[in-house]
């Protein structure tokens, strides 16, 4: 042996920080993902309200949509399906002390 550090300390000693730099990349991943979704959750939901003669219906916002577009025949009769209004909608969370039983 030439001394305390031999090339076996060495080759631990680099496959010890390989290892550590992964597990920090993959933390500062895992927190971004969270970081991303919690933004998602405080974003509402946009829903377009389509009439066609008289009958309202409601579907998910699509990229394009806006009021007043003609989205074509929504029946036999040759009646137009219109989008009269866009609207967000925020889904409030229950609080742990509101339930009802």
């Amino acid at each position: 042996m030439s001394g305390i550090f031999n090339t076996s300390f060495y080759y631990q000693a680099i496959l010890l920080l390989v290892v550590l730099i992964i597990v920090i990349l993959l933390t500062f991943r895992q927190a971004n993902e969270l970081r991303k979704m919690a933004e998602m959750q405080k974003r509402p939901k946009f829903v377009t309200v389509e009439d066609c003669n008289g009958m309202i219906t409601t579907r998910d916002f699509r990229q394009g949509d806006f009021v007043g577009l003609i989205e074509g025949p929504c029946d036999n009769n040759g009646n137009i399906r219109k989008i009269v209004g866009i609207y967000a909608i925020k889904e409030e969370k229950q609080k742990k002390g509101s339930r009802f039983l």
